[in-house]
C-alpha cells in the first residue's frame, strides 16, 4: 500500500501514510465556550441531561470541558490532563491535553475552551420548594404518643431508606415532615417509595398498614392519585408487658406477622399473630420493671426484699429460672410480684 498524497509505501490510514494522515486530520474539536448549569439550592451540576454532585466547582468545570469535545468517528479519548484557570466567578478557561487512540495509532491533541457557570434551579429542588408530593406516610401510635426512642428509630429508618433510594434516583425525596398529634406525617415524592417504606416499617415494628387514595387531577387523559399509607404501631413495644387472655405477658420479640410473648407466671413462651393483639391492654412499660434484692435462693423459691416496702417475700420460681447476681428483675401487678428473665 502507498500514500495517495506523497506516494510513500507502507501502512496507510484512509489511503494516507501516517505523516499525511496526522497532518490533515484533527481528532477532537472543542467549542469556544461551554455553559455549565448549577442548581442554586442543591449545588449539583447539569451534565448531559443528568444532575451530578461534584466535590468542587473545578472538578465539575473540567468534566464539562472534556464532555464538550467532539471526537472523530472511530477515535476514543483514553486520557486527559486538564488545567482550569478562573477568569472570574462565572468563567473558567480550561486547557486540555488529551490522549487519543485511533486504530493502532496513539497521539495527543491540545484543546482549549471556556466554561461559563450559570445558576438555575433543578427540577427536584423546584418540586421540593413547591412542597410537591405523591404520597403520605402517616405514622401513629395506638392509644398513646410516640416515645422519643420510637420517634428517633422511625425517623432514622425513614431517612436511611430515602437516602438509599436517592442513590439510584435523585427524584426520590421527602418534601415535608410534620409532627402531628399521636405521630409523624412524611410527605414523599413517590408512591412506590412510600409503599415500600410503609411495608418495611410494618415489618420492623409489627405495625398495621392501611392505604387510601385520592384523585387529584388528570394527566394525558389518565387519573392521577395521591396515596396515603397509615402505619399504626401496636400499643406495646419489645420489653413491655401486656395483658392477654387475662394474664400478664412479657413482649420478647415483634415481627411483621407475629409477636413472641412470655407468660410471666410460668415463663411459658407463645407466638401470637399480631392481628390478635391489636386491642390488648398495656399494663407495664420498661420503666415499670424493678429490681429486687435476693436474700435466699432455693430449688423452687426465691426469698426477696420487696422493691417498694422492703419486706421479705417469697416467690415461686418458674421452671428453668436461675437467678444471676444479687438482684432479679420483677414486675408488680395487682399486688402480685412476677419474676422476669435475666
Amino acid at each position: 500500500m502507498f500514500c495517495v498524497r506523497c506516494g510513500q509505501e507502507g501502512q496507510t490510514y484512509e489511503s494516507l501514510c501516517v505523516e499525511c494522515f496526522l497532518a490533515n486530520n484533527k481528532f477532537t474539536k472543542a467549542p469556544e465556550h461551554v455553559d455549565l448549569f448549577q442548581c442554586y439550592h442543591c449545588q449539583e451540576f447539569l451534565l448531559k441531561n443528568r444532575w451530578v454532585k461534584f466535590s468542587s466547582t473545578e472538578e465539575a468545570v473540567k468534566e464539562a470541558a472534556v464532555r464538550s469535545l467532539e471526537v472523530k468517528k472511530g477515535a476514543q479519548i483514553t486520557g486527559a490532563k486538564l488545567e482550569s484557570v478562573e477568569a472570574d466567578a462565572k468563567n473558567h478557561h480550561v486547557h486540555m491535553l488529551v490522549t487519543i487512540e485511533y486504530g493502532d495509532l496513539k497521539l495527543m491533541e491540545e484543546q482549549r475552551t471556556t466554561v461559563r457557570l450559570k445558576n438555575t434551579v433543578c427540577p427536584r429542588c423546584s418540586k421540593m420548594m413547591g412542597n410537591y408530593y405523591e404520597s403520605i406516610i402517616q405514622i401513629r401510635g395506638r392509644e398513646r404518643k410516640l416515645s422519643s426512642h420510637q420517634r428517633e428509630r422511625l425517623l432514622n429508618q425513614l431517612m436511611d431508606r430515602v437516602n438509599e433510594a436517592q442513590e439510584d434516583n435523585r427524584e426520590m425525596f421527602i418534601s415535608k415532615l410534620e409532627d402531628v398529634p399521636g405521630g409523624i406525617d412524611a410527605y414523599l415524592s413517590s408512591i412506590s417509595l412510600a409503599k415500600s417504606i410503609a411495608k418495611e416499617l410494618a415489618d420492623m415494628f409489627g405495625a398495621e398498614v392501611k392505604d387510601s387514595s385520592t384523585l387529584v387531577t388528570q394527566k394525558e387523559g389518565k387519573d392521577v392519585y395521591r396515596v396515603t399509607y397509615l402505619v399504626r404501631l401496636p400499643s406495646y413495644m419489645r420489653g413491655e408487658i401486656i395483658q392477654y387472655n387475662r394474664k400478664p405477658w412479657l413482649v420478647q420479640q415483634i415481627t411483621s406477622t407475629t409477636t413472641k410473648l412470655l407468660e410471666l407466671k410460668n415463663h411459658e413462651p407463645l407466638n401470637v399473630p399480631n392481628a390478635e393483639l391489636r386491642e390488648v391492654k398495656l399494663i407495664g412499660k420498661c420503666e415499670d420493671i424493678l429490681e429486687a434484692v435476693v436474700l435466699t435462693d432455693s430449688r423452687r423459691e426465691l426469698q426477696l426484699l420487696h422493691p417498694k416496702t422492703y419486706a421479705t417475700v417469697e416467690i415461686k420460681k418458674p421452671q428453668q429460672f436461675t437467678a444471676k447476681g444479687e438482684t432479679v428483675r420483677v414486675f408488680m401487678h395487682e399486688e402480685e410480684i412476677y419474676l422476669l428473665p435475666n
